[in-house]
């Protein structure tokens, strides 16, 4: 999962940056993005004519609704969106954020996406599209009473830490 996620990542990161904040990638830059396009690719061509190969696992995730949150699981994902097992699949063209943790690297991951089909029977699902420029960040949480990060409050690293 680290691998797949952080590819992902990193090539809509990289994709966003230059469609849309339009900021110019540098050489290196492009060549990783063209990189990280053909691993996510695959090797064999989808019988679906989808650009990026899809790989089934079971992911949990949260997102959001109109009005609040939603938790899912991901069933299979790919280089452009999500396959999503949730109560109530969203509305097509809601746009909803989604939020993955990795405990195993100590982070998590914030997707933009826009919902592209939602099951009209069954269990609910959805499909959505990566749309934005995603986040990667700290995942903090207490275990034993110690954070992970240190909270700092104050201008000067050398203020004294108060709540």
């Amino acid at each position: 999962m680290r691998n797949l996620l952080e590819m992902i990542y990193e090539h809509q990161l990289l994709r966003s940056k230059e469609r849309d904040l339009d900021i110019a990638l540098d050489p290196a830059e492009r060549v990783r993005m063209m990189g990280l396009h053909r691993l996510l690719q695959g090797e064999t061509p989808d019988p679906q004519n989808r650009v990026f190969a899809r790989v089934r696992m079971s992911i949990p995730v949260q997102f959001t609704r109109p009005g609040g949150f939603e938790s899912g699981e991901i069933r299979d994902l790919g280089g452009g969106g999500f396959l999503i097992l949730t109560s109530k699949a969203q509305d097509v063209g809601t746009r909803i954020i989604i939020r993955i943790e990795d405990p195993q690297l100590g982070c998590e991951y914030v997707f933009p996406c826009v919902v592209k089909w939602r099951a009209k029977r069954g269990p609910g699902r959805m499909g959505v599209a990566l749309d934005g420029v995603p986040n990667r960040g700290d995942l903090y949480e207490e275990s034993t009473g110690v954070w992970r990060k240190s909270l700092r409050l104050g201008e000067d690293p050398a203020d004294p830490m108060v709540a």
